[in-house]
């Protein structure tokens, strides 16, 4: 786990499902341990994903930690 900056976790190409496969079970490692993940496709606009599944087609896609607020 990396405490500060960004590490690429999974790189995954849509017209390769090895790949994409590889990156969905990354994914869910990480939303299995209560991370958050966002997708962008433009680096300034994010959308929650609403299910562990991978959208191949995005840009990216962005793990956190969850963030408090209330």
């Amino acid at each position: 786990m990396v405490e500060e900056g960004d590490e690429v976790l999974a790189e995954w190409e849509p017209s390769d499902p090895a790949s994409v496969a590889a990156a969905e079970r990354e994914l869910q490692r990480w939303l299995g341990r209560k991370y958050v993940a966002v997708r962008s496709d433009d680096g300034a606009h994010f959308e929650p994903l609403n299910e562990d599944r991978l959208p191949a087609d995005a840009a990216e896609v962005i793990v956190s930690i969850a963030m408090g607020g209330g």
